[in-house]
């Protein structure tokens, strides 16, 4: 029997695979499928998934914990900084650009004054590929420990996947797949990643990607060869095309207490890593408080995971978004379903609540989150607000938010013209006003915006998935699987 390792540290790459029908298919093939998942998670996915195929092995992440701390890992910090921001120049930079700012400005002591060192290799990096190859080749031979080698002997496997192209943990998994000579592959799982997380950290034979877009992040910010990519779409998003998850908008609206006769105006918070969110919130208080709106309307907010972390900063956040709720009659609140284990909170049993939000709301405003995706394929209106803050996070690093429009996803966002930006208060005021009236317009431009990013349409992402896996495992004599998926 064939066999894939399949390595999920993130509970979006769990769902990815057992959110669609992507492990059955493979599974039903005939394959067997070892996961390998964060410690914590093994038996209780043992229990939900008991299939013939599929088994559930430790990432080993406690023990790349401790290989890291006992082996040189400030030089293992450093060569991810490095790595990360130093990508090709032919690919967009203003994301890892504003990365390389933000660890900059982070850093205290020697550390700070290394880094600010490290600026003339970076540009050398960002400018030349012979540097960036020796670059990749040398830490890769200095850091690849055998932490795998039982678990290669035991299922002797055919494939190596990672939800990620060594930009983390699953880094070493990928290198000691090098070393032994097998194949490995990528499923991009994340919209931006091929252009936020920089040069792959191990040798990757094949990419499976959502879109030529995304194809041609990786070839010129990361150097692969265009032959070893393939456009697969988003399984994930299979299941918002079929209206799978979606919760009947009676039963939605009943749940979080909503009002049937009033419009619903969805803010989906993002990842604070730059900016926060709550001053946006306040203005969307009270426009939709003062009836500014020429309607009547409610706010629902759903939190970002990262809401949840043990940051000051977000946990702030978060107590004043919870405060304001207090207050306001007409705000209501959704929190991301924690992920059982030691997953990140992106669980499989949040998306009938996410896809309800996007299919029953009238207008979605967010800062380019990935929900621009999935609500442009609900055919909703989208209103990105990059309303300036004076204060930021105080001490702490924050990005002026007129840059966040100049990121890669954000440019093809405005580009298309899925949805609006605004940049002040009476911008988001028309705007909601507008999309509350008439929710058809930019219609089109949301459709040409996922044919873009997505590719496929027809919830067909899954199949074309797949097929792609199973031919990586087929010997190189056979012809490639075209029997139905």
């Amino acid at each position: 029997m064939k066999t894939i390792f399949i390595l999920l540290d993130h509970g979006l790459a769990h769902a990815y695979f057992f959110e669609t029908e992507l492990a059955k298919k493979l599974a039903d093939s005939g394959l067997r499928l070892v996961f390998l998942v964060p410690g914590g998670m093994q038996d209780l996915l043992r229990n939900k998934y008991p299939g013939v195929n599929i088994f559930f092995e430790s990432m080993r992440d406690a023990e790349i914990a401790e290989y890291r701390q006992a082996h040189w890992e400030g030089l293992q910090e450093l060569y991810e900084y490095v790595r990360r921001v130093g990508m090709s120049s032919r690919g967009p930079l203003s994301y890892v650009e504003t990365a390389r700012r933000r660890k900059e400005w982070e850093a205290r002591g020697r550390r700070k004054f290394v880094l600010v060192l490290l600026r003339p290799f970076i540009q050398l990096m960002r400018h030349s590929k012979i540097v960036r190859k020796i670059y990749r080749w040398f830490f890769q031979s200095l850091f690849s420990p055998a932490l795998y080698r039982d678990l290669f002997e035991k299922y002797q496997p055919e494939l190596v996947v990672s939800n990620m192209a060594g930009w983390r943990m699953d880094q070493y998994l990928l290198r000691e797949a090098n070393q032994r000579r097998v194949e490995t592959a990528v499923v991009i799982v994340g919209w931006d990643n091929p252009s936020s997380q920089g040069l792959t950290g191990a040798d990757i034979d094949h990419f499976n990607v959502w879109s030529e877009i995304q194809k041609h992040e990786l070839v010129n910010s990361a150097d692969i060869d265009p032959q070893n990519i393939h456009i697969g779409g988003m399984p994930l998003f299979d299941s918002y095309i079929n209206r799978k998850w979606v919760i009947p908008r009676d039963e939605y609206f009943r749940m979080h207490g909503l009002d049937l006769d009033k419009k619903l105006i969805a803010f989906a918070a993002t990842g604070l890593n730059f900016s926060p969110n709550s001053h946006m919130i306040m203005a969307l208080a009270e426009l939709v408080g003062n009836e500014h709106l020429g309607q009547p309307a409610q706010l629902l907010i759903r939190l970002h995971p990262n809401h949840f972390k043990n940051v000051p900063r977000y946990k702030r956040e978060a107590e004043t978004i919870y405060e304001l709720k207090k207050r306001l009659p007409h705000i209501h609140i959704v929190e991301p379903r924690e992920m059982p284990g030691d997953l990140e909170r992106y669980a499989g049993e949040d998306y009938p609540e996410k896809a309800s939000m996007m299919a029953h709301c009238d207008v979605l405003v967010t800062l380019y989150s990935t929900m621009v995706v999935e609500v442009a394929l609900q055919d909703k209106p989208i209103i990105n607000a990059c309303l300036p803050t004076e204060e930021g996070y105080g001490q702490d690093f924050w990005v002026p938010i007129l840059e966040v429009p100049t990121f890669p996803t954000s440019t093809r966002v405005n580009a298309t013209g899925a949805g609006r930006l605004v940049k002040n208060k009476k911008e988001l005021e028309d705007a909601l006003s507008e999309y509350l009236l008439d929710p058809t317009i930019d219609s089109n431009h949301r459709h040409q915006f996922l044919l873009q990013e997505l590719t496929y349409l027809d919830g067909s992402a899954t199949s074309h998935t797949a097929r792609f896996l199973l031919d990586l495992v087929n010997k190189p004599d056979q012809t490639p699987s075209e029997e139905k998926i």
